[in-house]
């Protein structure tokens, strides 16, 4: 919906009388698009799904889910799903992505993984599973739009069918017996902090899958670093917790294997679709997070041999990346 319309729109929904203004909010990966409407002091975000229907549709069964399970999520304040647009509440300079400083990280990101194991207590028979299948064309993201795309490096059928091996091998190894309920997307700029709880967006994409996918998500966060000490303690206080409430019970060991191959997984995934948004879309602000995202990749397969081969073509693609003159690895 274009600017005008949907000031019009929102007017006459919330107030006939009151003439906000609308400005886009930057930031998101997908197709959908947020503005922030304000008349005076009063504000509101509004999301246009008009083109992305599907994600509309699972948007609206999820904010039924979490909220019934009182998972905290952004007050909506109108739904319309024939024009696919939700208007809800404003939560304001809350992103932990800006809000955490020294006196609240700790408190902040405790927070957050305590509410990853809220989140896994949800039962509901319409949310789908994590299939292995979608585990493994995800990571091929990697290989076809950084390797091939983006660095434009020689892989040839050999390596690319090594390459394929190896993926196969990696999602055919996490454990797939003790799905939970998962965000998908749990990290610092889909994460808000405010009243001392953490409050959720971007949750459509929620399904069942392994239960340490939102820990990877928080702790291997893309866009931002965290200091070993901080993910020791982190993941002390999550594996503690876990084990303690669930009848499966990760060693330290098996924990460990999982947090590298969902580690490498993710970030596979994620590396591809920063360079997909650059190259097929021209949204190239993504970029900046390549290199730290590659890097979780090449410390998570370090250890594996059967990873080997990821391992070194994700080496070779960040060296390619840090040639800052190199042509051989720029956006087309």
């Amino acid at each position: 919906m274009i600017k005008k319309s949907l000031k019009k729109y929102i007017s006459n929904v919330i107030d006939k009388s009151k003439n906000f203004n609308i400005t886009e909010i930057i930031g998101d990966a997908s197709k959908r698009k947020y503005y922030r409407a304000t008349c005076n002091r009063e504000t509101y975000v509004v999301m246009d799904s008009f083109l992305e229907k599907k994600n509309f549709n699972n948007f609206v069964k999820f904010t039924d889910i979490f909220k019934k399970n009182k998972i905290k999520i952004p007050k909506i304040v109108n739904l319309n799903t024939r024009k696919n647009i939700i208007i809800m509440e404003d939560l304001g300079n809350n992103l932990i992505f800006n809000k955490t400083n020294k006196t609240n990280y700790n408190k902040i990101y405790e927070n957050s993984i305590l509410n990853i194991l809220e989140i896994q207590k949800i039962f509901d028979i319409s949310i789908s599973l994590y299939k292995k299948e979608k585990y493994f064309n995800e990571s091929l993201l990697f290989v076809k739009w950084v390797l091939d795309k983006y660095c434009r490096l020689n892989v040839s059928n050999k390596d690319y069918l090594r390459l394929k091996k190896s993926i196969f091998f990696l999602t055919n190894n996490i454990n797939h017996n003790n799905n939970k309920v998962v965000h998908r997307d749990y990290h610092s700029k889909n994460l808000f902090f405010k009243n001392n709880k953490t409050i959720i967006i971007d949750y459509q994409d929620a399904v069942y899958g392994s239960p340490l996918y939102d820990l990877v998500s928080l702790i291997n966060d893309c866009y931002r670093d965290i200091n070993v000490n901080s993910q020791n303690k982190f993941i002390k206080l999550f594996l503690e917790n876990y084990n303690e409430n669930n009848k499966f019970k990760f060693s330290k060991d098996e924990f460990n294997y999982n947090f590298n191959l969902l580690s490498a997984q993710r970030h596979m995934k994620a590396s591809g679709i920063f360079c997909r948004l650059s190259i097929r879309d021209n949204r190239h602000n993504y970029l900046t997070y390549l290199n730290r995202t590659i890097s979780y990749i090449i410390k998570a397969t370090s250890n594996y041999k059967n990873l080997r081969i990821i391992n070194t073509f994700a080496s070779e693609a960040i060296n390619n990346i840090n040639e800052s003159n190199n042509s051989s690895c720029r956006t087309r």
